[in-house]
């Protein structure tokens, strides 16, 4: 019963990410809902979950933004590997690298996507990009990481000292 759950919650944040994120400009730019919520799961309740869930939303927003699926589903990859990284670093604490993994899946998105654009088109002035886009987008998603992690810490049943 978890899995299917699971995956519509992930279909039902593609959906959300794609028609109403956008709409909400914070920064002068839209927070990026589904890359924080995965991330901070992927912490909380383990990588493990990621190799189906990460793959899944990229191709649900391949198929209904203006990317195309495989800049979505690499865009979106960093995650499944920053999480499984925690499991080395279990000093540092959850919360931590939650936040880091967020800033540093924003980066990697925003770059992955970045270069896609700058290959099928004329091209893109980067500094204002970094600026306008990048900066804001990293700040935006790092203070929604910070309610969605505790959000997801506290509907989580298992504790973090019980997880191998």
């Amino acid at each position: 019963m978890r899995w299917p759950l699971l995956i519509a919650a992930v279909l039902g944040l593609v959906l959300l990410q794609t028609s109403a994120a956008p709409a909400f400009s914070i920064f002068g730019v839209g927070p990026n809902l589904l890359l924080v919520v995965l991330c901070c799961w992927l912490v909380v309740r383990g990588a493990d979950d990621g190799f189906i869930l990460v793959p899944l939303a990229g191709i649900g927003v391949g198929l209904l933004s203006f990317q195309g699926m495989a800049e979505s589903v690499a865009a979106l990859a960093p995650i499944v590997i920053g999480a499984a990284l925690w499991t080395q670093f279990r000093h540092v604490h959850p919360f931590a690298w939650a936040l880091a993994l967020v800033a540093a899946a924003t980066i990697l998105h925003f770059l992955a996507l970045a270069v896609a654009v700058q290959l099928e088109t004329t091209g893109i002035n980067w500094l204002e990009a970094l600026r306008d886009v990048l900066l804001p987008t990293v700040l935006l998603n790092v203070i929604l990481g910070v309610v969605i992690y505790w959000l997801i810490r506290l509907s989580s049943r298992r504790p973090l000292s019980a997880r191998a």
